[in-house]
């Protein structure tokens, strides 16, 4: 797992209606703007030495699709050590998903009804856009004065859980949980009976549901930073504080640089991908450069055919070759990180920037920047000692 940010896996080996690329696609940007890396999980079957690198896998409802005896027990041990798991459902539960969640929920002590929640008095508009205020104090609630809740059922919980929101006394069905947490073992789970609750244009069009992903998904990975706060707010309607720049306040300048720090990190992480793939394509054109070899001395020894198997670079020399590729590639993402510091020393200078932000931001990038110089400081010393 990262050391700079934790891993959120969301499932999609179960036919989820909330994926990544569309209806949570909001979703995951917030995560992202909150120091999250966010990555779909796609692997079949669901085992736990392949989930142990995310802090939090979320299930966000599965839709016709079943969990597997083995998958539940795995799912069971990833969070009984310490993993956070994030379930969501939709109105009428199990039964109209026709999935199995509530198998391995009731383990927690929570499984989804087979309802449909509504409330004609307290609603965003329509009766199944339910605003929920019925609220558990709780640091998954902190800071927050209402819920949307679209399109949802209800929860049945246990002493093994606590209920965290509930329908009103107006709502069909009225007082009844649909938000419940259950701590097992090292872990922590989290049931809410709304997928819709985070869909794009949906739930998180409202910025109270925006402050719950924050809430919920801090205390699901055992996040220290407090909470309440989320660093994808829009900018109050009011005057806009002088960045420097005309039209730009400094909420939005703060959210564009940590999106900027965070896509020099999400960069350097495909760039170790790819340098892992070409180095295992390297590895088998050094393999079948040495079966070339074998075969073109074979050849001329026996039929007297020159084959210019010499023409092939030797593995020092493609050793050689990646060093000073890597090199230059250290040097130019040094430039880049030491840009992007001296960018926020000067706002923080100018007052631009909070202290409490530049500090954040300029630790991380001063963390980068000495990790870079010695992995650079490695390649030179490699280098050398080829020659």
């Amino acid at each position: 797992m990262s050391e700079r940010r934790k891993r959120i896996y969301f499932d999609q080996t179960q036919n989820e209606r909330g994926r990544l690329d569309s209806t949570y696609s909001e979703l995951g940007t917030l995560l992202r703007d909150n120091d999250y890396d966010v990555e779909p999980y796609t692997e079949f079957m669901i085992l736990d030495k392949k989930i142990a690198e995310a802090s939090v896998v979320v299930f966000g409802c599965p839709n016709s699709s079943k969990l597997r005896g083995p998958e539940i027990e795995a799912l069971t041990k990833y969070v009984k050590q310490g993993g956070g798991l994030m379930f969501l459902s939709l109105s009428s539960g199990d039964r109209g998903l026709m999935n199995n969640m509530s198998k391995l929920t009731e383990i927690f002590g929570v499984t989804f009804e087979n309802t449909a929640v509504k409330d004609d008095r307290s609603n965003s508009g329509i009766p199944t856009m339910v605003l929920i205020r019925s609220l558990e104090k709780h640091a998954v609630t902190t800071g927050l004065k209402e819920l949307l809740y679209p399109s949802g059922c209800t929860l049945k919980v246990t002493q093994k859980a606590k209920v965290i929101a509930s329908t009103s006394t107006t709502s069909e069905p009225a007082s009844q949980p649909i938000i419940a947490i259950s701590e097992f073992g090292k872990g922590r789970v989290m049931c809410i009976g709304s997928y819709e609750i985070f869909r794009k244009g949906g739930g998180l069009a409202s910025k109270e549901n925006q402050k719950f992903v924050v809430n919920a998904f801090r205390w699901l990975s055992g996040d220290t930073r407090s909470a309440g706060k989320t660093s994808l707010q829009k900018p109050n309607e009011g005057g806009r504080e002088d960045t420097g720049f005309e039209g730009v306040s400094s909420q939005e300048m703060e959210t564009t640089l940590r999106r900027l720090t965070n896509a020099v990190f999400d960069l350097q992480k495909d760039i170790s991908k790819v340098n892992e793939k070409l180095s295992n394509v390297d590895k088998n054109i050094e393999s079948l450069r040495n079966q070339f070899q074998d075969f073109a001395e074979k050849t001329q020894d026996q039929l007297g055919v020159m084959i210019p198997a010499k023409q092939f670079w030797t593995e020092e020399e493609n050793i050689e070759a990646d060093l000073e590729a890597d090199i230059k590639a250290l040097e130019k993402e040094i430039k880049s990180v030491e840009q992007l510091r001296d960018h926020i020393g000067q706002r923080h200078s100018s007052g631009a920037m909070p202290k409490e932000a530049y500090d954040e931001q300029s630790k991380k990038l001063e963390s980068r920047i000495k990790s870079l110089q010695s992995k650079l400081e490695t390649k030179k010393e490699e280098l050398k000692e080829l020659f």
